[in-house]
């Protein structure tokens, strides 16, 4: 790893309270130890670092600033004083708890991109959208990382399909189900999906509310149980019934067929009929599936997780009445391309679709990297030649950097060709913004700049026009 220059250059041992004594830790004279997992967002780390205590190890923390990685929190195992020793403490930990893709830490590679390790709080409340009170009913587990969440909204007004939100917005159902069997019959389907840092386990979990008047069976879970078992030729095939302890009651069934392996799936419904489940997991592990059907509606929800509350908190906490949510879609990088991928990798960004009966689709976006040093080398990597560039409208967003991106389009009041405002690029500390018209919106500079200034992104965030 190449060594960084950073304003602040220490190391600091810290426990930070996760443990009840004090733990040794690598240093110079013991120089190896054990990374067990990393993280972008501090709660993800503090939420682990319980877990491996409950097992009776000693973890402790770190937080590496890496010129091309960015800010990560790692959590650490152990002291040894050679390779030797720390591969033996590994192996025996790997056998011994079950850890797995556990990695050695060499500390004079790592010690010169060390920060002070300090808790990361968020200051605002999440948005109160009536919109998101379907997707407010999806599971929160501490342990368990949220990879992402996305909601579409069907309105009897609004075409999807034929404006490509739902392009922009892809769902990940039970083998046998597709979008195409409830698109007509649903008001809004909602997905979200997690991750466990140490078992990696994944679950993927649905809820769908289905119009009053709907065309399915008086029995949906049922219905979309069969469709399952009858996706393929399976020689298993095996269907129960189980009722949830979830607050809304929820009853239905666990499948269970074999496309290469045993693969189960829950399916379950609201006491009303109107209310949909699905859960699936990547580990076949049916009791899991059960334990998180159980979390459905509970009083914690997915905004307890500080990647989705930071950027719900940034969002303006009022919609305008001529505006509906039409779909939202919150996720984390992975896979990424390009000489920023690696820096990127982890970060979490979230982008929702308004629709506007006057002036057609809007998108907020937002990009959360939590460093500022990061922002300031991806900002600037991006958007350097239309920060220098004097023809472009700027703004300044305290004393961040912003502007207006044009592209040459017709003017729907004057039907004339001419430049107009596409989108609307800031920042701040934390996070990287875009307010956008998306397809054939029309919404003008000024009224993008107003918009921003609903934003709750700190009041040293003032906006000024230059």
């Amino acid at each position: 790893m190449k060594q960084v220059k950073l304003l602040t250059y220490i190391f600091l041992f810290i426990s930070l309270g996760f443990t009840s004594c004090a733990v040794e830790q690598f240093s110079e004279e013991k120089p190896f130890s054990i990374k067990v997992a990393s993280f972008r967002e501090f709660d993800e780390l503090e939420n682990t670092i319980d877990r491996l205590e409950d097992l009776g190890l000693e973890p402790y923390a770190i937080t590496q600033v890496h010129e091309d990685y960015g800010k990560w929190h790692h959590i650490l195992l152990a002291s040894e004083l050679s390779l030797e020793d720390v591969l033996a403490k590994k192996m025996n930990i790997e056998d011994t708890y079950g850890l797995n893709n556990l990695e050695v830490q060499n500390y004079n590679k790592v010690a010169s991109e060390m920060i002070p390790l300090e808790e990361d709080q968020v200051d605002n409340f999440p948005v109160t959208w009536t919109a998101l009170d379907l997707l407010s009913q999806l599971p929160y587990s501490k342990n368990f990382v949220l990879k992402s969440a996305k909601s579409l909204h069907y309105y009897e007004d609004i075409n999807v399909r034929s404006n490509t939100i739902s392009r922009n917005v892809s769902f990940d159902f039970p083998r046998g189900i597709s979008i195409k069997d409830l698109q007509k019959n649903a008001e809004e389907i909602v997905e979200g999906k997690f991750k466990d840092p140490l078992s990696r386990k994944e679950l993927t979990v649905h809820i769908v509310k289905l119009k009053e008047k709907n065309k399915l069976d008086k029995e949906p879970a049922k219905q979309f149980a069969e469709k399952i078992l009858d996706s393929r030729r399976y020689n298993v095939k095996k269907m129960s019934e189980f009722k949830s302890e979830n607050n809304w009651g929820m009853t239905g069934y666990e499948v269970t067929v074999n496309p290469k392996g045993l693969k189960s799936y829950v399916v379950q419904q609201s006491a009303s009929g109107l209310i949909l489940a699905f859960v699936q997991c990547n580990e076949n592990d049916l009791n899991l599936m059960k334990h998180f059907v159980n979390l459905i509606g509970d009083e914690k929800s997915i905004d307890s997780y500080n990647s989705v509350k930071r950027l719900l908190g940034a969002f303006p906490d009022i919609m305008m009445t001529t505006e509906r949510l039409v779909a939202f879609d919150f996720f984390t990088k992975e896979s990424l391309r390009g000489r920023n991928a690696m820096m990127e990798l982890g970060e979490t960004g979230l982008q929702c679709y308004f629709e506007n009966s006057e002036k057609g689709t809007l998108v907020y976006q937002l990009e959360n990297f939590n460093d500022q040093s990061t922002i300031d080398k991806l900002f600037k990597s991006r958007y350097e030649s239309y920060l220098k560039d004097k023809t472009v409208d700027k703004v300044l967003l305290g004393n961040r950097d912003a502007f207006i991106y044009k592209v040459r389009r017709r003017d729907p009041s004057t039907r004339k060709m001419g430049m107009m405002a596409e989108s609307l690029i800031f920042q701040n500390d934390k996070e990287i913004g875009k307010i956008s018209n998306f397809k054939k919106g029309t919404y003008q500079e000024e009224e993008l700049i107003q918009i921003l200034s609903n934003f709750r992104l700190g009041d040293e965030y003032q906006l000024n026009r230059l």
